[in-house]
């Protein structure tokens, strides 16, 4: 789900809050679980925001109040999340929490596969190749993503060609993504013999260089 989605989807929920009543136990659940998945969707499972929303639901279950008390409690948290959500998606907070935990992903499976290219065997060089390699294709298909809006399993240099249109990829480095672009496929295909351990390197250090750039 796209960002322009999930402020539709808050709309809607917040205009069914304005149309219902605060004690209706229904109105109520579905807004929290409403709440929690559009959390879900731009924060992640395990957000602070998903787990602040749920132990604040909670306390207000463990109250003593009477249980419409409850109800207009739990649906006035529900409501203030979705509010606070609305405003991060249209100040465009969500998009540029996303491209953070890409670049830190990302950036993980780098780490890990210089890891595994200083053990120094044939062996690791070409497991770091198939890592590198995906840290490539997913950095080039998510900078499609995020500043071309494509969503579909287009071929990497369709994707480049679309970068390099909207001016994502400038000048000599459009070239040197493409250049790199038989490294994925060698990799990809096992075919080792045309792999050594520079060409690892050179890839990785492009890698990190977009996410510094496009994703930090």
């Amino acid at each position: 789900m796209d960002e322009a989605k999930i402020k539709t989807r808050i709309e809607e929920l917040l205009l069914l809050a304005q149309r219902g009543r605060g004690d209706d136990p229904s109105l109520s659940t579905e807004l929290y679980q409403g709440a929690i998945t559009m959390l879900e969707l731009t924060h992640g499972k395990n957000s602070s925001q998903i787990s602040a929303l749920r132990d604040l639901v909670a306390s207000h279950q463990k109250s003593k109040d009477h249980h419409t008390l409850i109800t207009r409690a739990i649906t006035s948290s529900a409501l203030g999340s979705l509010k606070s959500l609305k405003r991060e998606v249209e100040e465009g907070l969500v998009g540029n929490l996303r491209r953070e935990v890409t670049g830190e992903v990302l950036g993980d499976l780098l780490l890990l596969a210089k890891a595994t290219l200083e053990q120094g065997t044939e062996g690791s060089k070409n497991v770091a190749a198939v890592l590198v390699a995906a840290a490539f294709e997913d950095t080039i298909r998510r900078l499609g993503a995020t500043y071309c809006g494509i969503r579909t399993r287009e071929s990497l240099p369709d994707i480049l060609a679309q970068l390099k249109a909207a001016e994502v990829l400038k000048g000599s480095q459009v070239g040197v993504v493409q250049s790199h672009f038989q490294f994925r496929n060698d990799a990809m295909h096992a075919d080792w013999d045309k792999i050594d351990v520079v060409g690892v390197k050179t890839v990785a250090a492009l890698v990190q260089e977009l996410l510094l750039k496009h994703f930090s």
